[in-house]
């Protein structure tokens, strides 16, 4: 499983800097991305760069420098990232949600794929078209929640269903995940349907939210 290989690798590292202090030189590398140095705290992140392809979208978990990048400087990420140039910035509301998750991954760089930003690119016009990210870890009960928003431009395509079908299947065969979870407002209907269409299930309700899961 990626999950293991990825465990092992951050092992290996973290335990030869505790040995041998940090050094400069290491020339680790995985599958083209940057080398690793001595900040091993941002660095070994690279090799959380998972890729996943649907029909009509490819899911990119995003590093920590790249979300720097989709934080600070969108028109950068586009660039590294191959894709055609947009405009487009990240929404204000979403700006601290990025820097705790960018927090977070520095912290528990063993856990970065489930606290990491998930790029959903349209193959057609190379564009990021919405995100998606876990809420952290598997918790006691072997749950992972998902969050996903996509540009309204291209709401009503079935590309969120799309990419939160596919997230879901590449969670559910990871090691230690037994269900997704996800919350609703009960408003947001848009948001029901998609969760319907992957096979969610509500489990309860307050006044104001709707609480799903698929699996298990």
């Amino acid at each position: 499983m990626v999950r293991n290989l990825v465990d092992r690798l951050f092992r290996i590292l973290h335990d030869g800097k505790q040995r041998k202090g940090p050094s400069r030189h290491s020339g680790v590398s995985c599958r083209g991305v940057s080398t690793i140095d001595a900040d091993f705290s941002s660095a070994s992140h690279d090799f959380m760069m998972i890729r996943l392809e649907t029909p009509r979208l490819t899911l990119m978990a995003l590093t920590v420098q790249q979300m720097r990048w989709q934080r600070d400087d969108f028109a950068r990420l586009e660039q590294t990232l191959g894709l055609a140039a947009s405009g487009q910035r990240l929404e204000d509301e979403l700006r601290p949600i990025v820097s705790r998750a960018i927090s977070q991954m520095r912290r528990r760089p063993h856990h970065a794929r489930w606290h990491c930003q998930w790029a959903a690119v349209l193959k057609e016009e190379r564009r990021i078209v919405g995100s998606l990210a876990f809420k952290g870890p598997p918790n006691r009960e072997e749950a992972v929640e998902i969050g996903y928003g996509f540009d309204p431009s291209y709401h009503n395509r079935g590309l969120a269903t799309e990419a939160v079908g596919e997230m879901v299947r590449w969670a559910l065969s990871e090691d230690g995940v037994e269900t997704v979870i996800a919350e609703t407002a009960n408003m947001n209907v848009a948001s029901m349907r998609v969760l319907q269409k992957v096979g969610f299930v509500i489990t309860s309700a307050t006044q104001r939210y709707l609480y799903w899961k698929v699996g298990g």
